[in-house]
């Protein structure tokens, strides 16, 4: 679809079960997919919510997902017509959530309009790091949705667990952190840079 490419920004370099949705924005629908690449079959929990660009709760809500090994099939669909009539679709976001065994395995994002055309506020992204075996983990967390966050070491390469996350307010994210040279807990603090794609706009 239209967002492909940036629904792929959203993964993990691998993951083997991925949730993803597909917008029908004149239906006023989500059809919630689940990719399974393992060798067996998948029982969990599939969640979603309807925010607001600013990060207001609209709507929510849970189903039990099922699926055969090694597929890929529609688990079910998301009726939000009403509220892409009331809003408009600039102003909506869908959040995707995939648990097993009360973890989240898998998570991912639908947008009803393009990004640039998002009244996205500056999120207010927070950082909060801690050791980790030869890296370091940064929790990051946000006051408004940021899309497509990021984060980077000024002056080195590193390699991350995650190339990139959608932040939710009230919702944390981890990203493992392994630097490319070794560095003490402040210089790994003062390199550490986190943007998001309102910060592409300027």
């Amino acid at each position: 679809g239209r967002w492909k490419a940036l629904h792929h920004l959203a993964r993990r370099f691998y993951a083997p079960v991925l949730v993803s949705g597909v917008e029908d924005a004149a239906a006023g629908t989500v059809a919630v997919h689940v990719t399974s690449d393992l060798r067996e079959p998948f029982e969990g929990i599939a969640s979603w919510a309807l925010t607001t660009v600013a990060g207001e709760r609209l709507d929510g809500g849970r189903f039990p997902v099922s699926t055969a090994e090694r597929c890929s099939q529609r688990v079910g669909t998301i009726d939000v017509k009403r509220h892409l009539d009331g809003r408009g679709p600039r102003d909506l976001l869908a959040w995707l959530g995939l648990e097993r065994g009360g973890a989240e395995v898998s998570s991912n994002l639908v947008l009803f309009a393009r990004p640039k055309h998002l009244e996205l506020r500056d999120p207010g992204i927070r950082m909060r790091t801690t050791a980790d075996g030869d890296g370091y983990r940064v929790e990051l967390s946000a006051a408004y949705p940021a899309l497509w966050a990021w984060i980077e070491l000024e002056g080195t390469d590193a390699r991350c667990s995650d190339n990139s996350v959608n932040l939710c307010p009230g919702r944390p994210a981890v990203i493992r952190v392994e630097p490319a040279e070794r560095l003490s807990p402040g210089a790994f603090r003062r390199r550490l840079k986190v943007s998001s794609i309102v910060d592409t706009y300027a």
